[in-house]
């Protein structure tokens, strides 16, 4: 346990990151942070957990390194497409091995989730909605402001409803807003409501609840 008190403390920055692994291969990396610094490189191993998805030949581990006199380091991860089947997610789960006297700080396991690089332009928007869907409105915008889709005011309804829209969307950046004209999101004070724009397994954005006026989400199509 990390007291504070000149002891070194290490760990990632963050508990997950995520990976679509191209044909050429793909390689991303997750920050590291220590509490104090040291006048040499400091390394530290990871050990791959068992309750990982992913195959031995999927992945290819380096180690922990923090620069001399800095706090910062990283952890790099290379992905291969050896055997990825399509549209099945993969967790690669890492636990940080750190010598006796180093206590952890932030967190001692970071999860890797990767898939095969998915080519992947149908959209689907489904809401699941409260009992005003007269409230409701959305639309997509391009990399220029212009919209490209949009929809809505909806139907009220004695029940909450569900509305699906399709959409095939080109290459390139996007961003996804829905609105809400009462300000209380997909919640009427009794339904809790929610959305989810997807692509295949890719989630381009999604939300639930009270979210406000509005609520804008930033994506790429296969980026």
């Amino acid at each position: 346990v990390y007291d504070n008190s000149g002891q070194t403390g290490v760990g990632f920055t963050t508990a997950s990151t995520s990976a679509a692994v191209r044909p050429e291969g793909t390689s991303t990396s997750v920050g590291v942070q220590a509490t104090t610094t040291s006048a040499s490189a400091r390394s530290y191993d990871v050990v791959v957990n068992a309750e990982s998805t992913g195959a031995i030949g999927d992945y290819t581990i380096g180690t922990v390194t923090i620069p001399a006199d800095s706090y910062d380091g990283t952890l790099e991860v290379s992905f291969v497409d050896t055997n990825l089947e399509e549209s099945v997610p993969y967790t690669l789960i890492l636990d940080l091995q750190l010598p006796d006297g180093v206590a952890v700080v932030g967190s001692k396991t970071v999860t890797f989730n990767y898939t095969k690089y998915l080519i992947c332009n149908d959209f689907v928007l489904t809401l699941n909605e409260d009992n005003y869907g007269s409230e409701r409105t959305w639309d997509i915008t391009d990399a220029d402001g212009s919209v490209v889709e949009s929809g809505g005011p909806y139907s009220d309804t004695d029940a909450p409803q569900q509305i699906v829209e399709t959409m095939t969307l080109a290459d390139g950046c996007y961003e996804f807003t829905i609105y809400d004209s009462f300000g209380d999101g997909q919640f009427d004070g009794v339904t809790t409501g929610n959305y989810s724009l997807d692509c295949s397994i890719i989630k381009a954005a999604s939300g639930e609840g009270n979210w406000g006026y509005s609520k804008s989400t930033p994506f790429c199509v296969n980026p």
